[in-house]
């Protein structure tokens, strides 16, 4: 049965192309080529339209992943470039500022021989929302003892509270716990710069105990005093931002908004050892009562 089947098909098959073989054969030599071409053009051109477009389709593929690999390649360069550029100008940035705080650092020596030097680094911050704490790379190998002050290129930064063999940390002014006798730079008011909790949130502190007639404006520096021996006389502390009178028993303070800016720290110097205020000779400390001595 299967045989009969096959026999059946084959010989349709057979026929079909026997007829296919013969036919244009017979119109060729009966002059009517054109026949056979037109039915070959209805047959094969849309086949071959059919494999042209997808020819094209693959070139506009190959290509279209050709650019993207180009533009991607590109983007990657123009990355690497500007990230070497931000290096450059962070290379810059923190030339200036060492370029800065070499100037005020050579300024301070020029100014108080008696001032010893230890340059370090800050290398951690801890902020625990009660309390702000700095921790510098140099500790009581290098000379650091507690107490030392310690400054930035703008100011006075604060104290050693804690020494290690290799570290140490320091309390800001503007903490509770800090307090420095201080001075305006232009009068002469005396008062304390201390800590204020409302003030730390927003990274300033009060000059309080201010006489009642205190010359003291916005816009006053105001440097240590030296009174107490944490602190040497001279160094700046900040500047007046706002003045303040207690409606119920009349004193007054100032707010003091500190020259130092806390958010950008690094280099800074430990002062490990200096002359305190009452070592320090009344014609340096008043130097127009000296020339008034003179001229006597």
């Amino acid at each position: 049965m299967k045989h009969n089947r096959a026999g059946f098909i084959l010989i349709p098959v057979l026929i079909c192309a026997l007829l296919f073989a013969v036919i244009p054969s017979a119109l060729i030599l009966t002059g009517h080529a054109e026949l056979i071409r037109g039915a070959v053009n209805t047959v094969f051109v849309p086949i071959e339209r059919v494999f042209s477009g997808a020819g094209d389709g693959v070139r506009s593929m190959l290509a279209y992943f050709t650019e993207f690999d180009e533009l991607k390649a590109e983007n990657e360069r123009l990355r690497a470039q500007l990230a070497s550029m931000e290096d450059k100008v962070r290379a810059a940035e923190l030339t200036l500022e060492e370029n800065a705080f070499l100037t005020n650092f050579l300024d301070l020596r020029e100014n108080h021989a008696d001032f010893r030097f230890l340059k370090c680094e800050v290398v951690a911050a801890d902020d625990n929302g009660y309390r702000t704490v700095y921790t510098l790379n140099a500790g009581a190998k290098e000379g650091a003892a507690a107490g030392n002050p310690v400054i930035t290129a703008e100011g006075l930064l604060g104290r050693i509270s804690e020494v290690g063999s290799n570290w140490c940390k320091v309390v800001p002014v503007t903490e509770l716990s800090s307090s420095v006798g201080a001075y305006a730079e232009r009068s002469g008011a005396g008062g304390i710069a201390e800590g204020e909790y409302a003030l730390r949130m927003d990274g300033k502190l009060l000059l309080t105990y201010l006489e009642e007639n205190a010359d003291v404006v916005v816009g006053d520096r105001i440097r240590t005093s030296g009174v107490n021996s944490i602190f040497p006389r001279g160094l700046l502390i900040g500047e007046v931002t706002e003045l303040r009178t207690d409606p119920a028993n009349m004193a007054r303070t100032a707010v003091i908004t500190p020259a130092v800016r806390f958010g950008v720290l690094r280099d800074v110097m430990i002062i490990t050892d200096f002359a305190h205020y009452e070592e320090i000779p009344d014609e340096i400390l008043n130097p127009s009562a000296a020339d008034t001595t003179d001229t006597n």
